[in-house]
């Protein structure tokens, strides 16, 4: 309840809004919704996306760090221009723009023909003269392609849609995480910042558990369902064609998102008070700014055409800091870790321990994304409960980076790859997917449905097992009907009832590996983001502080140009390099998504890119605690004129103003 001693004027509906933690409220509202969609849905939605519209690892790990580049161009003039401005409000109008990303990245659902997965209702690549009804999964040797039709490949065109709408949420995450962490340290007691931004952070955690449950969820509902009758579809979730709903938790985000712009734009410039009752404490608390830029300041409060003229000024003014640039050179290698495993992390356990996509986006969000909560909450109480300097924070930043190392080792683990016929293991003599026995059937290799055979052995299609037909029979007389192909020519005659079957889906696995993996991605998880917020305590400490929206904002920069852009495609590569086997289209021959990884090789290069990261992440974080050097003086004020005082002109005293602050004691 609002009292009338903390606010001098009468008490208005907007009152309550005056305080700090009202607004960390509303931040980490907008930092879970936003988070579910930049963090969570686009994530897990790889795989489905390069199944729906035939896009390979780097297509997609492109739409992924789409959000990344409209960040980067944006965050400098927001974080530059915005800093005097009413930070709220500027994060308010990115809640808005975030929303207008999601709906357009739901969009290309609403614009693209229906789903055609390559099974019964499969009619535009076959003549329909001789179209069979199973033609993509049995022998048909009769049947003819119609390549005059639209061509799969053309479903790429709607990357573009995907991208613009990437485009948009980037610009509109930019302001909360500058500007709107900025106004919370901007407007606490300094030995209680680290736990407000810890709060944050962890709240930017929260949103991909949602987006990773909600979107495992929804992969589970068919695609199309606003379409089609789901009885009219012959697949189940553990199909490999198998689209789910990938456009329904971006259109629920954007309506959050518009509903959230209405209480940023109640929150004052300052919180009242806080110039008042603790600004004495404010003013003298130690700065422990870098000694480099310790007596330099830049004016913010000046008019547009002379911050033009002073942009240059404050950006050296940043770079020439040796802690600043090193401690984000080593935030950059951990964003590179961080931004490329999040985008692949479900497809990685989909791939590794043949699960389904569902399953995988489960268990990456349930098991593992909340180890990065728990690391922000915990790094954020270690620094206030231990009261820490600048430089333990850093040695302590250092020592987790260099444990995750140690513990990069264990994500080596993995199950062996599907062994199908002709792809990892040969018919009879040879190791491809036409043998004598399918040589008539025209197989397709551009749907990918596996079938099991009464020889336990996995074959990339009914039609690549030399089936003619299906039929239905009941299971052990259990009422319990399952559908199964019939007179398969490349599988051995067996003893049974039925003699050259195969069953829908892959065979059965044993793997028990995953749980030991989880437990240890778990621990990674853990220490990497445990470090996150008292790293970000740091760059606060170091820099000015009417430059710390800005050096906030030209972190980023380098966080997301130097390390979120190149992490995904970086992991895109090296995860398409060791594919097996691809989606080929029957008319063109081009090629669409991979269906079969070499799970050693995977787990290899995933190991690999992961430990160097960490390494030379701990290696910056050491050179930073080496070259720092705290103020001359101890017990010196960091600021001896409030920024709100400055004046907001060009004015003779506005440009003696800029070096007042930051000036030690006589």
């Amino acid at each position: 309840e609002c009292s009338s001693t903390e606010v001098e004027t009468k008490p208005t509906a907007t009152t309550c809004c005056n305080k700090v933690r009202w607004y960390l409220v509303v931040h980490c509202l907008l930092a879970i919704a936003s988070t579910v969609v930049s963090a969570g849905i686009t994530n897990i939605n790889v795989s489905t996306l390069e199944t729906r519209f035939s896009l390979d690892s780097a297509e997609s790990a492109l739409i992924v760090i789409c959000f990344d580049i409209s960040f980067c161009v944006v965050t400098v003039f927001v974080t530059y221009f915005g800093a005097t401005a009413n930070r709220p409000r500027i994060v308010g109008i990115g809640s808005a723009i975030f929303g207008l990303g999601s709906l357009v990245y739901a969009l290309p659902h609403f614009i693209s023909p229906l789903y055609d997965y390559g099974g019964e209702t499969n009619t535009h690549r076959v003549n329909q003269n001789q179209l069979s009804p199973f033609f993509s999964v049995i022998c048909n040797s009769t049947s003819q392609l119609d390549c005059t039709l639209e061509p799969n490949n053309e479903l790429k065109k709607f990357m573009y849609v995907l991208l613009a709408g990437q485009l948009l949420l980037g610009c509109g995450s930019t302001p909360l995480y500058t500007l709107g962490l900025a106004y919370i340290e901007g407007n606490v007691a300094k030995n209680s910042a680290s736990v407000y931004l810890g709060i944050a952070n962890a709240a930017g955690i929260v949103g991909p558990v949602l987006g990773f449950v909600l979107g495992g969820l929804f992969l589970d509902v068919y695609v199309d369902v606003d379409q089609v009758s789901r009885d009219s579809v012959n697949l189940t979730p553990s199909d490999p064609r198998w689209v789910g709903a990938w456009w329904i938790a971006p259109l629920a985000i954007a309506g959050v998102c518009f509903l959230l712009v209405i209480p940023f734009c109640t929150f004052p410039k300052t919180i009242p008070g806080i110039r008042n009752s603790s600004e004495e404490f404010r003013l003298n608390r130690k700065s422990e700014v870098h000694r480099s830029v310790y007596a330099k300041d830049i004016n913010q409060n000046v008019c547009f055409k002379e911050k033009v003229r002073n942009f240059h000024k404050a950006l050296f003014l940043l770079l020439r800091n040796p802690t600043y640039t090193l401690l984000t050179l080593g935030g950059c290698s951990q964003m590179l870790i961080i931004n490329g495993v999040s985008a692949f992390l479900a497809k990685v356990i989909e791939n590794q321990f043949n699960i389904t996509a569902s399953r995988s986006a489960l268990f990456s969000g349930v098991i593992l994304v909340p180890a990065g909560v728990f690391g922000h909450l915990i790094g954020g109480f270690l620094v206030k409960r231990f009261q820490w300097k600048t430089p333990a924070i850093i040695k302590f930043c250092a020592a987790t980076a260099f444990f995750v190392t140690a513990l990069s080792p264990g994500v080596l683990m993995h199950c062996e790859s599907v062994q199908t016929t002709g792809v990892l293991i040969p018919y009879s003599f040879s190791l491809d997917l036409n043998s004598e026995c399918n040589s008539n059937c025209s197989c397709s290799q551009e749907f990918f449905s596996p079938v099991c055979g009464s020889d336990g052995k996995n074959y990339f299609s009914g039609c690549h097992a030399g089936c003619t037909n299906r039929q239905t029979v009941n299971q052990s007389k259990t009422n319990i009907f399952l559908q199964i192909f019939v007179n398969c020519s490349c599988i051995p005659a067996s003893n049974d009832e039925f003699g050259q079957t195969a069953t829908p889906g892959g065979c059965p696995t044993t793997c028990s590996k995953l749980p030991a993996w989880l437990a240890i991605a778990f621990l990674m998880v853990f220490f990497t983001f445990i470090a996150v917020t008292p790293a970000l305590v740091v760059t606060f400490r170091i820099v000015p502080e009417s430059l710390r929206s800005f050096g906030l904002g030209i972190q980023w920069l380098f966080l997301r140009g130097l390390g979120g852009i190149p992490g995904p495609f970086l992991y895109g590569s090296f995860i398409d390099s060791i594919c097996i086997l691809w989606q080929m289209d029957d008319c063109d021959g081009s090629r669409g998504s991979c269906w079969v990884y070499d799970n050693q090789g995977l787990a290899v290069r995933f190991m690999a890119i992961t430990l160097a990261g960490h390494f030379f992440g701990g290696i910056f974080y050491l050179l930073s605690w080496w070259f720092y050097k705290g103020p001359p003086t101890s017990g010196v004020p960091s600021s001896t004129l409030p920024l709100d005082d400055a004046p907001e002109a060009c004015s003779p005293r506005a440009a003696s103003f800029s070096n007042i602050a930051f000036v030690p004691e006589a």
